[in-house]
C-alpha cells in the first residue's frame, strides 16, 4: 500500500512540475515576444481600425455620418489618415450618400471599457484625447490580452469536465502558444477573433450548464452570447448548433434532448428574445445610414458557395490554417477519439465541416492581413475538446509514444513562434507565401537573394557555382530606337533602354521554340536583366515572367518580382542589415535573375516566353533582358 501511495505522490509531483515548467516557459516566450515585437505594434489599421471607429465616432467626434473627416487630421497616425483616405474613394456609399462603416459595432462594444480607461487617462493628463494616441493603442492591446486570458480560462473550465486538470491545462497552453492565437493576441491585437473565441467559449460553457441545472439565467447568457457572436460575424450564427446538438449522440440522447426542449419552451423563448437584443442597435444604425434596417455593407465582397476553397484554406501556405498552426493537426486527429467526449461528438461532426465550408466560401479564402487562417480562432474553444481527447489518448500509451508526442508538440510550438517572429520582421508574407519558401527559411531570420526568388517562383534555386552555362538563347538590349519606349541611356550614350510608363505588357517578349538539339542536356532556364525603378511600390510590383506553353496552354508560369530584388544580387544594397520582403532600392540600377527547371515532358515546338508584366502600370527602366540555358 505504501508503495502505491509513493507512486501516486510521484505522479502528482511530476504533473505539478510539468505545469510549472509549461507555465514559466509560456510566460517567458510570450513576454519576450511582446516586448520585442508586440509593444510597438498598432491596432489602428485595417479591420481592427474599422471595428474601433465606432468608439471615437460616438464619444469624441459625433461623425458617424462622416467618418472620413476629423478636425486636426494632421495630428492623427498615418495609418488612420490612410484608412480614411481610402474610405473616401473606395468605401460603400449608402443611398443617403453617407460613407458606411462596413463593420458591425460588436467588437467596439467589447473594447468600450478599455477605450474609456484610455480616454480618462488622456483627459486626466490634459492630453489631446483624440481617440488615436498611443494611450488608446496600449489599452486596446490590453483588452485583447484580457479577452485572450478569459477565453483560455473558460476553455479550461470546459475541458476539466471531460479530462484531467493536467490535460486541460496543457491543452489551453498548446492552443495559445502553438496556434495563430499567439500572433493575434500579442502582435496583431484589435481583430475580432480573440473576442469571438471568448464568446464561443462562453456559449459552450453556458450550454453545458443549461444541461446540468436548467436555470433560466444560463439560457439568457447563452442567448445573449449567441446574439453577440452573430452581430460581430453574421455567418457565425451557426453557433446556434452548439446548444442544439450538444449531448446528442444516440437515439436515447436525442429523445431526452427533445423532451428537454419541450419542457423548457419558456426559457428558450427568453433566450431567443435576448439573442435579438444585441442585433437591434446595428439595425437602427443601418436604418439611419441607409434608409433600410437590413443592408449588405461589404459591397462587392461576397461568398462563392458553389466553389469553396476548402483545401487551400486548410493547408495551403498562402495563409492556410494548418500550414501556420500545425499544432491544430492534433485537434483534428482528436476527432477520432470521440469516445472521450461523446456529448460533443455529433455537434463537432456537424458544426466543424459546416463552419469550414462557410469560411472558405468567402471570396478571399486566405483571409489576408494576419498569420494563418484567422477565422478558425473563433472556434478554438470547441476544437480544444478533441485536442484534449487526443492528449488523453496519448497519456494512456507507453513512454515512447508520450515522448514522441511531446517532441512533436514542442516542434509545432517552435514553428508557430518562429513564423510569428518572421512575420514581425517582415521576412515572411504568409498570405503570399509557398511551401518551398517556408521550408527553405524555417527558423531563419535573415533572407538571401535565393530566398527572395523562391518566395515568388515557388521553386528552389540552384547554387550558381554548381551549374554550367550552355548557351544564350536570346538577349534584348534595346539598341534599336524605333519604339517610342526606347530612350537614350545617358550613362553609355549610344545605347538605348526600354522605358515602361503606363503600359501593362512589354511589347518585345522573347519567344523561343523548344528544340532538343539546341537545348541538349540543359536542366535550367536562367532569366535575367538590368532594372531601375524610379518610385518602387510594395503592391503591384513589376514581374519578370517566364512561361512555357503548348498549343497556347500554359505548362509552366513563373513570375519573379523585380522591385524588391534590385541591389541584392549586386551586393550594394543600402539596407543590408535590415532586409525584409518589401525591400526596395529607389532610382538605382540592379541585376535581377531567377532559374526555372526545364520540365521533363517538354517537347519540340513548345514555346518558351520571357516577358515583363507591369501589373501596376508603374514607371520602370530595363536593359539586357536575357534568356539562357544551364546544366
Amino acid at each position: 500500500m505504501r508503495g502505491s501511495y509513493l507512486i501516486t505522490d510521484n505522479r502528482l509531483m511530476y504533473r505539478k512540475l510539468l505545469i510549472i515548467i509549461t507555465s514559466v516557459a509560456t510566460l517567458v516566450v510570450s513576454v519576450f515576444f511582446y516586448l520585442q515585437f508586440g509593444k510597438k505594434s498598432t491596432t489602428f489599421y485595417g479591420d481592427s481600425l474599422g471595428y474601433y471607429l465606432y468608439l471615437p465616432a460616438t464619444f469624441i467626434y459625433n461623425n458617424h455620418k462622416d467618418i472620413t473627416t476629423y478636425p486636426n487630421e494632421g495630428e492623427l497616425p498615418e495609418s488612420v489618415r490612410w484608412y480614411t483616405g481610402q474610405l473616401k474613394t473606395d468605401a460603400v456609399k449608402t443611398p443617403k450618400g453617407y460613407v458606411l462603416n462596413q463593420y458591425t459595432y460588436g467588437i467596439a462594444f467589447f473594447e468600450l471599457p478599455f477605450f474609456l480607461i484610455a480616454h480618462g487617462i488622456e483627459k486626466a493628463k490634459d492630453l489631446p484625447a483624440n481617440g488615436f494616441s498611443n494611450t488608446y493603442n496600449i489599452w486596446l492591446k490590453t483588452g485583447t490580452i484580457f479577452y485572450a486570458i478569459l477565453s483560455l480560462l473558460i476553455t479550461y473550465l470546459i475541458l476539466i469536465r471531460y479530462f484531467s486538470k493536467t490535460i486541460s491545462f496543457i491543452s489551453i497552453v498548446l492552443i495559445f502558444v502553438g496556434s495563430n492565437m499567439f500572433w493575434f493576441t500579442l502582435r496583431q491585437a484589435g481583430m475580432s477573433h480573440i473576442i469571438l473565441f471568448f464568446l464561443f467559449a462562453l456559449l459552450i460553457l453556458s450550454t453545458i450548464k443549461i444541461h446540468e441545472r436548467r436555470k433560466i439565467a444560463d439560457y439568457i447568457i447563452a442567448g445573449l452570447t449567441a446574439g453577440m457572436i452573430t452581430i460581430i460575424r453574421p455567418t457565425d450564427i451557426i453557433c446556434l448548433l452548439i446548444p442544439l446538438l450538444y449531448n446528442v449522440y444516440n437515439k436515447a440522447s436525442l429523445k431526452i434532448k427533445w423532451q428537454m426542449l419541450q419542457a423548457d419552451k419558456v426559457k428558450i423563448l427568453f433566450a431567443a428574445i435576448v439573442f435579438i437584443i444585441p442585433i437591434v442597435p446595428q439595425l437602427f444604425y443601418w436604418k439611419e445610414m441607409t434608409g433600410s434596417y437590413f443592408f449588405y455593407s461589404y459591397g462587392g465582397q461576397s461568398f462563392n458557395w458553389r466553389h469553396p476553397r476548402i483545401l487551400e484554406g486548410l493547408v495551403c501556405f498562402k495563409n492556410g490554417w494548418l500550414a501556420y498552426s500545425p499544432l491544430m493537426i492534433l485537434s483534428v486527429l482528436g476527432f477520432a477519439c470521440f469516445k472521450y467526449y461523446k456529448q460533443w461528438a455529433f455537434c463537432l461532426m456537424a458544426l466543424f465541416p459546416l463552419y469550414v465550408y462557410v469560411i472558405y466560401s468567402w471570396f478571399c479564402f486566405n483571409y489576408i492581413n494576419g498569420l494563418g487562417s484567422r477565422p478558425m480562432i473563433n472556434i478554438y474553444a470547441l476544437l480544444a475538446i478533441p485536442l484534449g481527447a487526443f492528449l488523453t489518448y496519448v497519456a494512456k500509451r507507453g513512454v515512447l509514444v508520450k515522448a514522441a508526442a511531446a517532441c512533436l508538440c514542442i516542434f509545432f510550438i517552435a514553428v508557430n513562434v518562429s513564423y510569428s517572429v518572421q512575420k514581425s520582421l517582415n521576412i515572411l508574407n504568409s498570405e503570399e507565401s509557398n511551401m518551398a519558401f517556408n521550408m527553405q527559411t524555417m527558423f531563419r531570420y535573415k533572407l538571401n537573394y535565393a530566398d527572395y526568388v523562391v518566395a515568388d517562383v515557388t521553386e528552389r534555386q540552384p547554387d550558381t557555382g554548381s551549374v554550367t552555362h550552355i548557351s544564350t538563347l536570346s538577349t534584348e538590349n534595346f539598341d534599336d530606337s524605333v519604339s517610342e519606349h526606347f530612350v537614350k541611356d545617358t550613362l553609355f550614350g549610344s545605347k538605348y533602354l526600354y522605358h515602361f510608363t503606363d503600359n501593362e505588357h512589354y511589347e518585345h517578349a522573347i519567344k523561343i521554340p523548344y528544340d532538343k538539339a539546341t537545348f541538349k542536356d540543359a536542366k535550367w532556364l536562367k532569366c535575367h536583366g538590368l532594372f531601375m525603378i524610379p518610385n518602387p511600390r510594395v503592391y503591384y510590383q513589376h514581374l519578370m515572367v517566364l512561361d512555357i506553353s503548348r498549343n497556347n496552354n500554359f505548362m509552366i508560369w513563373r513570375g519573379c518580382r523585380v522591385d524588391n530584388k534590385i541591389g541584392l544580387a549586386d551586393n550594394y544594397c543600402e539596407h543590408v542589415n535590415k532586409i525584409d520582403i518589401d525591400h526596395y532600392e529607389q532610382g538605382r540600377w540592379g541585376h535581377v535573375y531567377f532559374f526555372v527547371s526545364i520540365p521533363q515532358d517538354i517537347q519540340d515546338g513548345d514555346v518558351i516566353t520571357l516577358d515583363l508584366w507591369n501589373i501596376g502600370k508603374q514607371e520602370l527602366y530595363m536593359d539586357n533582358l536575357t534568356l539562357e540555358i544551364y546544366k
